[in-house]
């Protein structure tokens, strides 16, 4: 297995050659939280001084968008420019170091459509089982009318924003900046394993926690297996972009 940066010591361990460390990772992820939190409270009250109603963060539009779609667009940007900030301006980090490492044959591509696949199944499987179980907090939520209700021309909008910019944006952030620094200090499977959480957390969604989680789990493990950060962006695009369109 390899990962950008990553060394074999004599002891047979391996190290992470990052500048970043986890405590930047703690703060950007603070940072993010902080941010969507201001932000979706200026937006409610912004809403219920125009004499919009409680769901206008759900049923509410920005410029023609539906604001979930819009909420999207500034959470992945936000993961962007925290990476950005704590990596780059702060820790001098180059792009290379996120993983932007040109994979060598097909065999990576090949990786991250089978990732895709163990991704799917797991949301399938945990879709039957909770259905099966039949509690309701556990299930996984449908995405708002607002945000899927396309066609035509206008289906590219979540196409662009869930199916291509979320993977972007995410993939740099939970497997080039949060992997690395987790992985240096407690192993490579303690990193797979905390971004892995990390990543499903962020999703705010506890019934579609254990499948993210198992998908941030395979996508980790590609981008180790691989060396680059580009299978794992075409796996999560691959699998944002099938359920979009599987919700439209």
């Amino acid at each position: 297995m390899q990962i950008p940066g990553v060394g074999l010591p004599e002891r047979g361990h391996r190290q992470i050659s990052v500048p970043w460390l986890i405590k930047d990772v703690l703060l950007a992820s603070g940072a993010v939280v902080g941010v969507v939190l201001a932000t979706v409270i200026a937006v409610a009250t912004v809403g219920n001084l125009t004499g919009q109603d409680d769901d206008w963060l759900i049923e509410g539009e920005f410029f023609g968008l539906p604001a979930p779609l819009v909420l999207a667009i500034l959470l992945e940007t936000f993961f962007l420019a925290a990476v950005f900030l704590y990596a780059g301006v702060k820790r001098g980090a180059i792009v290379r170091q996120l993983g932007f490492v040109r994979p060598v044959g097909r065999m990576p591509y090949l990786l991250a459509i089978a990732a895709w696949l163990v991704g799917l199944a797991a949301l399938v499987g945990w879709a039957g089982l909770t259905e099966i179980i039949g509690i309701e907090l556990l299930k996984i939520p449908d995405p708002p009318e607002e945000l899927v209700d396309y066609s035509g021309a206008r289906l590219a909008f979540p196409i662009i924003i869930v199916g291509l910019f979320g993977p972007f944006c995410e993939e740099i952030f939970f497997r080039g900046f949060a992997l690395p620094a987790f992985a240096r200090r407690y192993g490579l499977w303690g990193g797979i394993f905390i971004s892995a959480v990390l990543f499903a957390m962020f999703h705010f969604s506890i019934g579609a926690f254990v499948p993210i989680f198992i998908f941030g789990i395979v996508l980790a493990w590609l981008y180790v297996r691989t060396g680059s950060i580009y299978p794992s962006m075409v796996a999560h695009a691959t699998q944002n972009i099938v359920a979009t369109l599987a919700s439209t």
